[in-house]
């Protein structure tokens, strides 16, 4: 008897560790952090706001978000217009003496004329309209000096920011500041509960409750 009860505590012959086991008790499984696959879609448009049609909460709005191209000339404000000098025709003197000779009134050729003053003359005085002969005489000769011409700038126009001057209290005179402080020290600042109690002990203020004080002071009375 003495080596079964030994076997039982010391071998693990007991029927609850040997006799009703139910399955075998393997290793505990760890919990593994498995990375989830990246989801492939087309990204949603982004928000944008109704009266705007600008981005939805964004930090700055354009000043300009309105300006559109002028009505006639389509030219958009944003490119700024650059001013225009006519390059210099480096092969000029090559074609004039290379090209077919056209020989018109008065009987000479344009390119056969070597003095490029010369060759001004001719142009202004003979292959000229009346009108921009006329026109020319008309105006009176402006030198380059004092030629008035507005000025293209590559940059726009320096802000002209807005100052806001210190808001400063109106003046009072001291005869009005002594007559608020006076009535100012008139006040009671005590401190009151406003409950049941502080209601019934004051003093109707209207004719309703006038009447009805009276009326119950005269049922009081006939009480009595």
């Amino acid at each position: 008897m003495p080596d079964k009860y030994e076997n039982m505590l010391f071998n693990n012959e007991t029927s609850y560790r040997t006799d009703y086991r139910v399955c075998e008790i393997g290793p505990t499984i760890k919990t593994v952090y498995k990375e989830k696959p990246n989801c492939l879609r087309i990204r949603p448009p982004p928000l944008k706001d109704i009266h705007t049609l600008t981005e939805w909460k964004k930090s700055h709005i354009p000043i300009d978000l309105f300006l559109r191209p002028k009505e006639i000339v389509r030219t958009n404000p944003h490119h700024i217009q650059q001013s225009f000098e006519k390059p210099i025709d480096l092969d000029l003197e090559l074609a004039k003496k290379t090209r077919p000779r056209l020989v018109m009134t008065p009987a000479i050729s344009m390119d056969d004329i070597s003095s490029p003053k010369k060759r001004k003359v001719l142009v202004n005085d003979v292959y000229s309209t009346t009108a921009h002969r006329a026109m020319r005489e008309g105006i009176p000769p402006v030198s380059s000096e004092s030629k008035v011409s507005a000025p293209l700038s590559d940059t726009p126009a320096p802000a002209n920011p807005i100052t806001f001057q210190k808001l400063q209290p109106p003046y009072v005179s001291p005869e009005w500041r002594m007559e608020s402080a006076s009535w100012d020290g008139r006040q009671l600042r005590a401190h009151c509960e406003p409950d049941k109690e502080f209601y019934l002990t004051r003093t109707p203020k209207c004719a309703a409750c006038d009447v009805t004080a009276a009326l119950e002071m005269q049922k009081k009375m006939k009480k009595k």
